[in-house]
């Protein structure tokens, strides 16, 4: 284990303005990595490196000439796992710099062991989301017993039947949108999110959603760019949907977050895991076109299954045809419309309230695109015309 220079010079610079003292930072090597005199960066200095060589804990410096590269002062070894990893300088004579080397000392030594433990604790993270990688996103032919081998040893069951939920953040309506972050804002901006800001909600969010799923029966998680995977075990299509939208409505409480929801179609067969992480993706990408972000389960949608292998510039010219000679403004509020008016199950009364729309203006509006499209959007026959052409839309917004 090493003094890692941010380290060093964090020490540095913190305890130098309290002391009223020049402080060095010396590497194993007797190299200065941190200190209040610029000048001295990366010079070497021959006291630490004899401390560092013949296992001492002090040498104090009583002329500049002594020890290369060293001015008068005490110089103290700093110790991880008893053995000197590092030097710590306060330049001044001995019994007044002396008490300052040793509260240094145990400062640096306690900030050692944390940056350990730090490194352990990711290594074992980066471990570990390599497995689940390999696992969540593998074929059932490679689910075999070196993979359940490698699972128990991380303290993972994969032979345990889980089903998959898939989160993915939404910034509520009223914040800007942040591409880099949270791709799919919902609404106008109105106050502008710092990118650090939005982060940090992110980050938030996903502790939510961590402490809540740890309770929960052979929990497995996994954060894969935008989105948080959960793998978790016994659960009915009911008692899922219910723990995920307990979820969704913890986080809303608290963030400007509406938390998108996916889930899988339940099986007992543990090596379709990845079939089942592909589902929930899809009730995902369902749940994200939706304006009210309502969790959706896989058995639940439809032509959503097969929209994804379709093409987008395929997508794009079946729009343009249904809507004939519409402007790019148009084609919007028409498929802003239907989307509510097929929500509502044909309803004019509904669509009109939840649009904020006069009844016959509604109804104007659905004779004028029958009349200039050549389909009428409240007939049966050509209704699923129009539903596709909202879902394309949502997937090319999207």
């Amino acid at each position: 284990m090493t003094l890692s220079i941010k380290t060093a010079k964090i020490i540095v610079e913190e305890i130098s303005g309290i002391i009223g003292r020049q402080i060095n930072m010396m590497n194993a090597e007797g190299t200065i990595i941190a200190s209040t005199d610029p000048a001295r960066l990366g010079t070497f200095h021959a006291a630490a490196k004899r401390l560092i060589d013949e296992n001492l804990n002090e040498i104090t410096v009583h002329s500049d000439t002594e020890y290369k590269g060293a001015l008068p002062g005490t110089n103290i070894a700093v110790r991880f796992k008893d053995k000197p990893v590092a030097v710590i300088g306060v330049t001044g004579p001995y019994t007044e710099v002396v008490k300052y080397g040793q509260m240094l000392k145990k400062m640096t030594e306690i900030l050692i062991r944390d940056e350990y433990y730090k490194q352990q604790n990711d290594t074992e993270t980066r471990i570990k989301n390599r497995f689940l990688n390999e696992w969540l996103y593998g074929s059932p032919d490679t689910i075999d017993r070196r993979l359940e081998i490698q699972g128990q040893s991380l303290g993972i069951d994969i032979t345990v039947p889980r089903r998959i939920v898939i989160f993915e953040p939404v910034l509520k309506t009223g914040y800007s949108e942040k591409k880099a972050s949270l791709p799919h804002t919902e609404g106008a901006a109105e106050d502008e999110l710092k990118p650090s800001d939005i982060q940090r909600h992110i980050d938030n969010t996903w502790k939510t959603v961590a402490t809540m799923v740890r309770h929960e029966s052979d929990a497995v998680t996994l954060i894969s760019g935008n989105v948080f995977i959960c793998a978790l075990g016994g659960k009915s299509d009911k008692q899922l949907l219910d723990f995920v939208r307990s979820v969704c409505a913890a986080v809303e409480s608290r963030y400007p977050v509406l938390l998108a929801a996916g889930l899988d179609a339940k099986t007992d067969d543990y090596r379709l895991i990845n079939s089942a992480r592909l589902k929930a993706e899809k009730a995902l990408k369902t749940c994200l076109r939706s304006p009210s972000k309502e969790p959706r389960l896989y058995n639940t949608i439809n032509m959503e299954i097969f929209s994804s292998e379709i093409p987008d510039p395929v997508k794009k010219e079946y729009i343009t045809r249904i809507f004939k000679s519409y402007s790019e403004e148009e084609i919007r509020r028409c498929i802003s419309i239907l989307d509510v008016f097929y929500q509502e199950e044909g309803s004019l009364t509904k669509t009109a309230e939840k649009l904020f729309m006069h009844k016959n203006t509604l109804q104007y509006q659905l004779n004028k695109l029958k009349k200039q499209s050549g389909y009428d959007p409240r007939s049966i026959r050509f209704s699923s015309l129009f539903y596709n052409a909202v879902h394309f839309y949502r997937d090319l917004q999207h």
